[in-house]
């Protein structure tokens, strides 16, 4: 019994430090600003049609294969 209450306690302990670290972290994150202004449009049809080199998949089918 003794062994499951120092669990418990050590697995509530890092809940609570992480918890803290996590809300610590992002205190200044509202506040930040970056250098320049980035305004980056990424198009994923115009990546997929210009993509050259790519490597092809290869998946051999054992299903049905009755040993």
């Amino acid at each position: 019994m003794r062994k499951t209450k120092v669990f418990a306690f050590a697995a509530a302990a890092l809940m609570l430090a992480s918890i803290g670290g996590w809300g610590s972290s992002t205190v200044n994150a509202g506040r930040t600003t970056a250098a320049t202004a980035i305004s980056v449009q990424m198009d994923p049809f115009q990546e997929m049609v210009k993509a050259r080199g790519l490597l092809a998949s290869h998946y051999d089918d054992y299903s049905l294969i009755f040993n």
